[in-house]
């Protein structure tokens, strides 16, 4: 009878902390499961002339300068070693670690830009969701004519939307890659010949050479060009040097515009080193936590 007293005491003791131990375990299990996102895909808003995946942190506010140099066929000289210039100031804000809302200018057309991007989806280093999503909303509107064409009407037909979704996956430690289908819808034309809407598709690629360096590139391709003159693909290749809280984006490419509605139904020019073809450009971001 004693030795019966015993043992059941003993299991009495043994069984809440075996219980204790198996709910340590489901916890751990959980803790273990719980999503790590992969980080820097693009690390900046931009891969070079068009947006990428990234959104900025909760109460973060980028402050961004842009700028574009080319030359003139056959000018007989240039100012300050270009011919024309072209600039954007804009301002980031991260709203929530998924929002982003930025609103910029630009010079000399004197475009006014704003724009919404919503991070949807973030890729996990499990390979459980193998790609990001963000979703990007702009809006145009432009103070004065475009190249020298006046656009006449009400000022509703001064603007335009861009939709696009952005779709990135971060291969390697060193390699990202993103697709950006596109639909762009402007209120008006400067040619009848010319659709109001457009559909494109977009390629981005970012290869990290080294720590704070990285190798840029974009091509975007138009179902629907213009019919009213002959128009390229906007075609950009760079590269992207981060100085702590400075990002500093080199770049080549074919057109002189900053806002997707233009430069990627609008670009005049071949991707080559002739002069009025060539746009030699930079971006320089820097971020403040508010």
């Amino acid at each position: 009878m004693k030795s019966k007293l015993i043992l059941l005491v003993l299991l009495w003791s043994v069984t809440p902390s075996v219980f204790a131990q198996d709910l340590l375990d489901k916890l751990n299990d959980e803790a273990t499961t719980v999503d790590n996102y992969t980080m820097s895909t693009f690390k900046a808003t931009r891969i070079s002339i068009g947006h990428s995946v990234e959104t900025r942190k909760k109460n973060t506010l980028e402050i961004s300068f842009m700028s574009r140099y080319w030359n003139i066929p056959n000018s007989s000289g240039n100012a300050f070693v270009t011919d024309k210039m072209s600039a954007r100031f804009g301002l980031d804000y991260g709203i929530s670690d998924r929002l982003t809302f930025g609103i910029g200018t630009s010079a000399p057309n004197g475009v006014v830009d704003t724009y919404f991007k919503y991070r949807l989806l973030r890729q996990t280093d499990d390979g459980k969701t193998p790609f990001s999503i963000s979703l990007l909303q702009t809006a145009t509107y432009r103070t004065r004519p475009l190249n020298g064409i006046i656009v006449r009407g009400s000022s509703g037909d001064k603007f335009a939307f861009t939709s696009q979704a952005l779709i990135a996956r971060k291969f390697t430690r060193d390699f990202s890659l993103q697709i950006s289908p596109t639909y762009i819808h402007r209120a008006s034309s400067r040619s009848p010949l010319d659709d109001h809407n457009h559909f494109a598709l977009g390629f981005g690629a970012r290869y990290k050479l080294g720590n704070h360096v990285s190798l840029v590139s974009e091509y975007y391709y138009v179902a629907n060009e213009l019919e009213s003159r002959t128009t390229y693909g906007a075609f950009a290749l760079g590269a992207n040097w981060e100085v702590s809280k400075l990002m500093l984006q080199f770049k080549m490419t074919n057109n002189p515009f900053f806002v997707e509605d233009t430069f990627i139904t609008q670009t005049a020019r071949n991707f080559n080193t002739n002069d009025g073809n060539f746009f030699f450009g930079f971006h320089a971001t820097y971020h403040l936590q508010l």
